[in-house]
Parts: structure tokens; sequence; C-alpha cells
């Protein structure tokens, strides 16, 4: 068993922190009101069927988990699913850097764009999102970007998302991409993951985080992360007794040369899962002391903390 430091990659932000409602957050969803989303909910024991309000953590919570389970670090992805504002999403960015600072550089932040709309209007100015990006990167110190194909209905492979990818290059900045099945009811094509070899090979210096790991998609997933040498398959949102068994075999050896123990980060996603639980099973995985201390620690300390 592993009892080094643990890096949890990736929060579920949209729990987390305070809102204005002077100036309220584009990511703030109850899920008992949007069925898309209470059916994930229910999966994960968040409601009871009745309306039940989410509960929000604070900075004080957030830290009390995090060192219950020792977990060094930690990431704040931003998440917005639904059409916003460039106002309403910066409110998501200050209000994660405002938990982010004073933390010792305990937490990092991940942006987001504003959701991209369909339609005609999809190819209005492509450059707003890059230039939205370096704006957060200027004001927040934001490590990178993140994106969710599936309730956007559009495939990370898109032409509408380049510019972004070449902000991010230009900027250093890494992207989390939203991969596999989703669980709430959007649909599931513009999140499979075989798209990202295109971006990938149109982007090589892209350093491509792929959340969620990809089921059912998991055979494609493995041999990306081993075919690109900046695609990283992230465990978000999954308890590590679930692990697809590719991604297990992947971790214990390596697929065409390539180690999975190196091109894999730990995440819990919590407060969706427990983050005391998970971290305690993923310390209890099959493998060895080396390839559990580059998952659960060295790989996410290498990728965004160096």
């Amino acid at each position: 068993m592993y009892s080094g430091p643990v890096i949890d990659a990736e929060l579920y932000t949209p729990w987390l922190g305070a809102d204005d409602s002077a100036d309220p957050r584009a990511d703030r969803v109850e899920w008992n009101d949007d069925i898309r989303l209470k059916r994930l909910a229910e999966t994960f024991h968040h409601t009871d069927g009745e309306v039940v309000k989410t509960p929000f953590k604070s900075k004080a919570d957030i830290f009390r988990e995090m060192d219950a389970a020792n977990v060094e670090g930690a990431i704040l992805a931003a998440k917005v699913y639904y059409r916003s504002t460039e106002r309403s999403v910066d409110a998501v960015h200050a209000e994660l850097a405002a938990l982010a600072s004073g933390s010792a550089g305990r937490l990092k932040v991940i942006a987001t764009i504003v959701p991209p709309e369909l339609g005609a209007s999809t190819y209005w100015d492509v450059m707003q999102s890059g230039r939205f990006l370096e704006k957060a990167h200027q004001r927040y110190g934001v490590i990178g970007v993140h994106i969710t194909p599936a309730p956007w209905g559009m495939a990370p492979s898109h032409k509408w998302f380049y510019p972004l990818y070449a902000k991010c290059v230009e900027l250093g900045l890494s992207l989390f991409v939203y991969v596999g099945m989703p669980g709430p009811l959007w649909p599931m094509i513009p999140n499979d993951p075989t798209v990202l070899d295109e971006v990938a090979l149109a982007f090589p210096d892209l350093r491509i985080i792929a959340h969620h790991i990809g089921d059912p998609w998991n055979d494609v997933v493995v041999r990306l992360a081993a075919r690109h040498r900046n695609y990283y398959i992230c465990t978000s949102a999954w308890h590590p007794r679930s692990y697809p068994e590719q991604l297990v075999s992947f971790m214990r050896g390596k697929w065409h040369g390539t180690h999975g123990s190196e091109k894999v980060v730990f995440a819990s996603d919590w407060p969706l899962l427990d983050m005391q639980k998970t971290v305690k099973a993923a310390r209890e995985l099959s493998l060895s002391q080396e390839q559990l201390s580059g998952i659960l620690y060295e790989n996410a300390k290498r990728l965004f903390w160096s």
C-alpha cells in the first residue's frame, strides 16, 4: 500500500465556494432542477428523490478534506455546462481564484470558456475564446482550460476550438477535456476520445488531460496515451475499484513501449465522490509502490506544479 502524498487532479468546482447574487456564477446549476443532471445525482446518492439543494463547500471544507486524505495539492477545474456570458464565466474564475489564494500553492485553477453556440453563430469570431483564456491567465494565474464537449454538443476536434488550443500552446497551458459516456443525460458522441488523435497530431505540444477516463472507449484511451507524448488519462469521477480493466492493465505495464503508470493522473472529483474513500482505495490498488507514486503524486506534480 502506498502511504505517500497525493495530488487530486480535479475537484468538482460547481459545488465549491460562495456565490454573489449580484454577480452570479455560470456553473451554479442545481442538479435536481435539471433532469439531465438529476440522473447522475441519483446514481451517486446526492439526492433522495425530493428537491435537495446542493451543499456548497467552503475553503475550510476543502482543506479539511485534503488534510484528512493526505492530499498535498488539488486542481479546481471550472465547469460550465450551459449557455452563459463572459461575465458569469469570469465570476467562476474569480471565485476559484479566491479559493486558491492563501493556499500556499496547494490549489491550482483551470479556467473554462463561454460555451459555444451551435449553428451559424458558431463561426463568429473564433479568436474570442483564446482572448478570454489569456485574460483569465493574466488575472487569475490559471494553469489550463477545461472544455465539456457533451453538454456543448461539439466534439473537441471541431475547428472552433483550434484557436483556443493554439493559445494554450502559446501560454504553456494544459487542456482538460471530458471524455467517455456522460453520467448526465447528454449525448455521448461528442465525448468520443478518438477525435483527440486529430487534435494531438495538429498540436503535438498541447498537453491533453482526458478526464473521466473515457469509458466505453477504454482500448482507444490507452492507445492514445501511448501514442501521443502529451496525452494523459485522468481518473476523475471513477472509484478505483471500478477502473476499467484496460486502464488497470496499462498502469501495471506498458503498451508499445509506453509505461502506463507514467501517463495517468489520479483525481477524485470531490465532493461528487468521497475524497478520503477514493484516495484510500487508490492507495490499495494492486500496483507497485513506484507505479502508485507516479499515478497518485509524481505525474501531477511534474505536470502542474513544476
